[in-house]
Order: C-alpha cells, then structure tokens, then sequence
C-alpha cells in the first residue's frame, strides 16, 4: 500500500515538473503557444498604436483583440456600432432636432454643414488632424488627448472686461500657441448655462488678435465622449512661445461707433435683460435663437433667425460682456454680414453718468432662509463737479442741488407686500407703480433697481424699487430668496432716461437653511 502510494506521489511530482519546465521555456525560450518576449511586447505595442489610431491592425492584433481595435474602426467594420448607434438621442432636443438624427446616420447625423459653416465648424472625425486643440472649459474633468487648457476666463480681467491685447498674446505664446499655430478649440461653461457660447467667444478673440488658422468642434466633451472616443485626465503642456498678434479693431465696435446710429444693433440677451434696459432701437434677437439644445444651428436655420436683419448695413451684436454675443457675432459673419462685437458693460460706462453717490445699501433679513421675502434698501446723496472735474459729495442743504425728487408720502409704503404691486416673468421680480403719482414722480426723476448676482456673476433676478420718502433719495424693494442656499451679491442701478450709473457689489446677501415653505414642489 506505501509502495503504491509513492509511485502515485511520484507520477504527479514529475507531472508538476514538466509543467513548470513548459511554463519557464513560455518566459525564457521559444513555444509555438507562447512566443519569444519580444513577439509578445510587438503585439501588445501595436495594439496600442492601433488603438490610438496611429496604426494599421495586423492580423496578429486582430486576433489578440478579437477584432475591436479602435473607436473609429469598430465604427467602420462592426454594423452594430454605425448609424444612429454612433450618437444616442438626446431627449432633451427639439422634436425637429431628434427628427434629422433619426434620418442622417452615423457622424452625418452630427457633423454635416453647408460649406460657410463647414469652413469653421470641424467635424469631431478630424479633431486629431487639427494641429494644436485647446480647451477653453473653465473646470474641465477630461480633456481630448493632447488638448492644452486654457479656460476662458483667462482672456477676462476681474469685471468681465477683454484684457490688453499684449496680455492676450501673452496667455497664448506662454501656452504654447504662436501666430502661425493652427488651433482647434472646443469646451464649454456649465455654471454658465453651458453650450458653445464660450468657445466661440475665444474664437472670436483670436480672430481679433489676427490669428487666421483657428475653427471650432463642431460638438463639445460629451459629443466625443458619445462618438466612443478616448479622453484623458490631465491637459496636454507644450513649450511656450512668442505670440505676435495682427490686431483687427474692425471686429470689436466702440462706443461712438454704436452711438452713431451707423450701424444696426442687436441685442442677444435674453428678453428679460432686453426689457430691463437696452441700446436704443437695438432689435432683440437672443443668442439662444441660433442653439438647437447646445449645438449651433444648421446654416438654413440660422438664415430665418436673421432673415428680417439686411446686409446693406453693418451689425453690431452685444451681451452683458460680449460672451453670448460671439455666439450670434459667428452666425453672421458666416452668413457674409459685416459684423462686430460689442458689450453692455461699455455702453453703460459710457454713458453720461448720474451725479449721485451710494450712501448706504443694506437687506433685511440677512443671513435669509430660502424662501424669504428680502428687503433691499438703498440711499442715495447728491454729487457736485468740483473745479477739477472730479466728481464730490455735497451738502443737501446748499444751493446746487443736482436732482429734484419729487414724490407722495402715501403711494401704498408700509409692509414688503403693501408698498408694492408683484408680477412675476421668467423668473424676474417686478414692482409696479400703486399710483399715478407716483409714476409721475418717477418720470421727474431717476428710477432704481437691484441686480441680484450668484457668485458667478450670472443674473439670478431683478427686483424694481420705489422711492420710500418725497423727500429724500432712499429707495427700497423686495426679493422673494427662492434659491439655493449660498452668497448673492446685489449691484444697485440708477436710471434716468438713457443714463445708467451701476453700483457693483453694493451688498451680499446670504441664503442659509432650507425653505420655509416646506412642501414647495411637493404637491
């Protein structure tokens, strides 16, 4: 029985030994199931070549892989992978939008466009054959491989405002990108409200400093993303160089230019903007009129947005900082329109301004919980020119009073909800005039509002004010806080006819806690 046992022992000892010798000769020699070292770091090489698209597969890597190699080339041999599989359907589209990628397959679908539009517009399929691509998303997770970053707000100063030009080439020669560069440029701004908005507003600055080889994805991070394309964690660093700009002023519109009444002016603001204040006789075309979702428009579509707009004149198109409006500044300057740029902030700082100062400003309650009805309360004084133009404060009781307020003691003041009549629109507070009286007065003198700010800077509401005493300049109105909790600052904004004067961060107000209407949205 123990001799029995020990050839049995012994038959698996020299089994487990002919294994072990089979597996070194797989590591150090040769074996038709294994191959050299060599062989098998080539193959694994030119998978990965093949995958980067760099290579064409071989059959060794065509077996090793089963046969999926590459997005691009899944998409082009496996018929699963093509036609509308390609791009999924986005929901949140218009029924036409869905409509035309149902019926175009495959990159189609996304990527054709008229030749005007295709000459700036790239397809997501050439992105890697677009020389350097920059992305311009302020706080991007994933980039396209070998995308530099440079958000947009780089090209910004802190008051939204387009730095100098010798600071903009500085950004781009440190980054890595000379005049001569060709650059792709793609990203987007989520806090923003998202869309291509923010792309083609540094399109639109690179054109400005003359650059001429720069386009556009035609889609952002999420389009490759969909299109099965590989992303990367980290941006792409290239050696700094110097960057010489060609200026082109005629691109960005001045003051006078505007003020002139040369041009025809179109306001891409929102309509809730466009009402609360605008250029005069600027036509209202907001610059969501060119999106479909977050992807520009076919060349067709966009022709019925301007079709009422003539090319016999130049056109001028602005927003709050001219962001929005590159937007709609491309669509028609692909559409053959003699187009320029423009900002509502410089026409404001312009204008000639209201001789009043900002005494004080102050909301009641603050900290507010969600929910809470605010008042906002500003009080203004009176401003004298002094000998050497600047601009100082004067005695109320002397005799160069500037403005003239005239007003009732009983025009319905008294509770937030008493002293006002409330109408809501999109979102936007307004507060109507409960007498003639008052309107009256308000014509003789200046009107006020707050701007109600997240921390980005991007209008959360707008809230009109009336004035509290006949005899004073202390004005006051109401926010309903229906918001997220956080920190909103509020600029204060005096009006006279065509004047404004803008008092920026005139006080913060904070939102804590959660709603005091409890079942909000619950029923």
């Amino acid at each position: 029985m123990t001799l029995m046992r020990i050839k049995r022992n012994a038959g698996l000892i020299l089994l487990l030994i002919s294994l072990f010798a089979a597996s070194v000769s797989c590591v150090y020699g040769e074996c038709a199931a294994c191959g050299t070292p060599t062989s098998q770091q080539d193959v694994l090489n030119n998978e990965w070549a093949v995958f980067l698209g760099k290579a064409n597969a071989t059959a060794e890597v065509m077996s090793s892989t089963g046969g999926l190699v590459n997005p691009r080339y899944n998409r082009q041999n496996n018929p699963s992978l093509q036609a509308n599989d390609l791009f999924t359907i986005d929901q949140s589209l218009s029924p036409g939008r869905q409509a035309s990628l149902n019926q175009t397959s495959g990159s189609e679908a996304v990527q054709k466009r008229n030749d005007s539009f295709a000459s700036v517009l790239m397809p997501l399929e050439n992105a890697n054959d677009s020389g350097i691509i920059m992305d311009i998303s302020p706080d991007p997770a994933e980039f396209i491989p070998g995308a530099i970053s440079i958000p947009y707000g780089s090209f910004l100063n802190e008051r939204k405002q387009l730095k100098p030009v010798s600071e903009l080439a500085q950004i781009l020669g440190k980054a890595g990108i000379s005049e001569d560069d060709e650059v792709l440029i793609y990203g987007e701004c989520p806090t923003c409200g998202g869309g291509p908005s923010a792309a083609t507003f540094v399109y639109w600055v690179m054109k400005y400093l003359g650059h001429e080889r720069v386009s556009l994805l035609d889609g952002g991070i999420d389009d490759w993303v969909r299109a099965m394309q590989p992303t990367v964690s980290e941006p792409a660093s290239l050696s700094p160089k110097s960057y010489n700009s060609s200026l082109k002023p005629d691109l960005l519109a001045t003051y006078e230019y505007v003020h002139s009444s040369v041009p025809k002016v179109i306001d891409a603001r929102t309509a809730d903007n466009f009402e609360a204040g605008s250029i005069p006789n600027a036509v209202n075309i907001p610059y969501t009129s060119v999106l479909d979702g977050k992807r520009i428009k076919d060349e067709a579509s966009v022709q019925k947005v301007f079709s009422s707009i003539s090319k016999d004149l130049p056109v001028v198109v602005y927003s709050n900082a001219g962001i929005e409006a590159s937007m709609t500044w491309l669509m028609l300057k692909l559409l053959g329109y003699d187009a320029r740029i423009y900002s509502w902030q410089d026409w404001q700082a312009n204008l000639p301004h209201l001789n009043i100062a900002l005494q004080k400003a102050y909301a009641r309650p603050s900290p507010a919980k969600i929910g809470d009805v605010v008042q906002i309360t500003a009080v203004f004084e009176e401003m004298n020119i002094s000998s050497a133009g600047v601009p100082e404060n004067v005695n109320r009781s002397g005799n160069e009073t500037i403005l003239t307020i005239k007003g009732c003691a009983t025009c319905g003041f008294g509770s937030p909800q008493g002293y006002a009549d409330l109408s809501r629109t999109g979102g936007v507070v307004k507060i109507g005039s409960t007498s003639q009286a008052q309107k009256s007065a308000a014509e003789k003198g200046f009107t006020v509002s707050a701007q109600v700010l997240n921390s980005s800077r991007e209008s959360v509401s707008r809230v009109m004010m009336k004035r509290i005493k006949s005899d004073g300049d202390e004005f006051a109105g109401i926010w309903n806080a229906n918001v997220a909790a956080g920190v909103y600052r509020v600029d204060i904004v005096a009006t006279s006819g065509e004047i404004t004067k803008t008092f920026p961060d005139a006080m913060q107000i904070e939102g804590v806690g959660t709603s005091k209407y409890k079942n909000l949205g619950n029923e």
